[in-house]
């Protein structure tokens, strides 16, 4: 488990959510560690190994962390996310290859185009702070029928009430049509210079300029709140990566996803459903406004 000053420490340096030990710790149901300057998450003998240490260009390379991990924790398997695998020590199941993208803060002006759709949700829309219930639920369940996800990736989706609940951390921002939800957002501020964006999603009134709207509104929270960037999550696919992109997001950090089967074990299902639910951040629903 994590004393208090690794918490402090993770708070201080952290810039990808899964070193946010609330938010990993809901969607795997795993214990945080700090291994080498790594965040791991530990349930009964599965391992998760955040291969991005909290100090960058730390001395010690992330096979050895890895090695010295599985010493220290005896785990079955392994699941790691890194900028680059290396050969492991065991069989290894190869994820997933992607993106992680940043927007430098404070956030430039939008493109009018942009711009223009975002005066047009405000017109309809008034934009808060909420607190899940019901009626986010049912926005979820919806994305969910809609959408041919696989039983992991279902998983993340199907845990965010448990995080927001939590999370002292994590901000849900709502836009309203009168008493009506019409969308809403999650990001996590806890870190000391990043934000995290997380999910979103619009409801069923599909109001034009609402993701938009959200999304300029996240970025004014997390500015007010003092941060240098927003680290936006993997790109996804092509169309979450357009809509990253068109508010100035890049590419800053690769990202690679394995799981190594250190000795056999008849229940690691879990691991690889918190891996595949992990690569599945950044999802959400961000369709053109």
């Amino acid at each position: 488990m994590l004393e208090e000053h690794q918490r402090n420490l993770i708070h201080e340096l952290a810039y990808l959510p899964e070193h946010v030990p609330d938010y990993v710790q809901a969607v795997s149901g795993a214990e945080p560690f700090l291994h080498e300057s790594r965040v791991c998450f530990l349930r009964q003998e599965h391992l998760i190994l955040v291969g991005y240490p909290l100090v960058q260009n730390h001395p010690i390379a992330n096979r050895q962390a890895y090695l010295s991990a599985c010493e220290r924790f005896r785990p079955s398997t392994v699941a790691v996310i890194a900028p680059s695998l290396w050969s492991g020590d065991a069989p290894a199941v190869v994820g997933s290859r992607d993106d992680y993208y940043r927007l430098e803060l404070p956030l430039l002006r939008p493109a009018a185009e942009t711009a223009y759709m975002i005066r047009r949700a405000r017109r309809e829309l008034d934009v808060s702070i909420g607190h899940f219930g019901k009626e986010h639920l049912l926005v979820i369940e919806n994305f969910l029928e809609n959408r041919d996800l696989d039983p992991g990736h279902q998983e993340i989706f199907k845990k965010i009430p448990d995080y927001l609940a939590a999370s002292d951390s994590a901000r849900l921002i709502e836009a309203r049509r009168g008493d009506e939800l019409a969308a809403f957002s999650v990001v996590d501020i806890g870190s000391a210079d990043y934000a995290f964006y997380l999910f979103s999603f619009r409801s069923r009134l599909n109001i034009p300029g609402a993701s938009d709207l959200l999304f300029f509104e996240m970025a004014e929270l997390a500015a007010a709140e003092g941060k240098k960037a927003i680290n936006l999550g993997l790109g996804v696919s092509p169309g979450i990566r357009r809509f990253k992109e068109k508010w100035g997001g890049e590419a800053f950090l690769p990202y690679f996803s394995a799981v190594f089967r250190r000795k056999r074990s008849d229940n690691w299902e879990p691991i690889r459903r918190a891996l595949m639910a992990l690569q599945g951040r950044g999802y959400g629903h961000h369709p053109a406004s």
